[in-house]
């Protein structure tokens, strides 16, 4: 697959969007999660999937460095090594994944706004309003996906310091004892928020996209890093804000601890933040949308671009309006979303690596 120079991404884009696709509607519930699983000692189990999901991160992008000419994705990479039909097994593997990861943090999407803001109204229709401008920015590809999230780095940064206002309500003593259950919950609570440290493996599809590949491993990091850095910040809020007890009663956390904020010009704060985070949270979802669109197109489906992408989110919004699913639903998805996460993004790369570096040491072998 060759990539056209118009469509290529610059290093800081490549940080962008994998942090981006990394911090979804799943950071909204994390610190009630982690709260559940360890109690206050949740921090820990954030600084255990930062640094499996960097090894993992770095382990991807050797990975892709094995493909000979570095124009490919993962799709080629398999069809080069394994044959044809693996390739093709691995198109539907990763087109099923991403296109469940949409459908989740898209009707999630609509669910939140369902339930802050528009009770009366239909998931369905909610859904409908972010339909043409998820359309018209992945029709342009990862680079104009990577512009918009270069757009919305100023709102993000306003709304963590909108955050750091937080700080004046805090109860450091909250935190303490450290450890207070021990190791055993930690690790836990590691494998049930395992879907809030996914994403990075978009890089799969990102890695030949990117002008200067030799960066590809630091960008990488940092996107991990940033992502979490601003897990750390949120979860820290929350668990300073709300008592040990108090927190495990509120499902989405983030969105209750703004409530917090009283300006006397703004009512509602947390309604504004909403409003933000919404956008924000497109740039999850529109990633995965292309990189999928990408899977169709290998597949042989005929179409442009733009056609694939339309029918997806078309089938989506049906989907919805005939399924109706609620957050029960929605949790269920996700479990199920975690378990495959797992396996792409942290046993796949694993097993690929060890696979294709056995292999050039038997071919070394073998030359006399």
């Amino acid at each position: 697959m060759n990539i056209a120079k118009g469509n290529q991404i610059t290093l800081f884009q490549y940080i962008l969007i994998i942090h981006s696709v990394q911090l979804g509607v799943g950071l909204i519930p994390l610190p009630g999660d982690l709260a559940k699983g360890c109690g206050t000692d949740g921090w820990i189990v954030l600084i255990i999937g930062w640094l499996a999901s960097t090894a993992s991160s770095l382990i991807i992008i050797q990975v892709m460095k094995r493909h000979p000419t570095g124009t490919g994705t993962i799709i080629d990479l398999l069809h080069h090594y394994f044959g044809k039909w693996v390739g093709k097994v691995g198109m539907i593997v990763f087109a099923v994944y991403f296109l469940l990861f949409i459908f989740l943090i898209y009707n999630r999407m609509s669910l939140l706004i369902q339930n802050w803001i528009m009770q009366q109204t239909s998931t369905s229709v909610l859904m409908l309003l972010f339909l043409l401008p998820a359309y018209m920015i992945t029709r342009g590809g990862f680079r104009i996906i990577g512009r918009y999230s270069e757009m919305l780095l100023f709102l993000f940064v306003g709304f963590l310091m909108a955050a750091i206002h937080l700080f004046k309500h805090a109860h450091w003593i909250y935190l303490l004892p450290v450890l207070k259950h021990g190791w055993i919950p930690i690790f836990q609570t590691v494998k049930s928020t395992i879907l809030s440290f996914t994403g990075f493996e978009i890089a799969f599809f990102l890695y030949p996209y990117l002008e200067k590949k030799k960066s590809a491993s630091l960008g990488i990091i940092l996107a991990n890093l940033i992502t979490f850095s601003v897990y750390m910040l949120f979860t820290l809020l929350a668990f300073i804000n709300f008592s040990p007890d108090e927190i495990t009663q509120y499902h989405n956390t983030l969105m209750s601890m703004f409530k917090i904020i009283e300006f006397r010009f703004l009512e509602r704060f947390d309604i504004l933040i909403l409003s933000f985070y919404l956008l924000i949270i497109m740039r999850t979802w529109m990633p995965m949308l292309y990189a999928t669109v990408i899977c169709t197109q290998q597949l042989g489906i005929k179409g442009q671009p733009r056609l694939h992408i339309l029918l997806i989110l078309t089938t989506m919004i049906g989907v919805t309006w005939v399924w109706k699913p609620g957050w029960n639903q929605s949790l269920q998805l996700s479990n199920l979303i975690q378990t495959i996460g797992i396996g792409i993004a942290f046993v796949i790369p694993l097993l690929l690596w060890v696979i294709l570096a056995g292999t050039r040491r038997m071919s070394r072998g073998a030359v006399p």
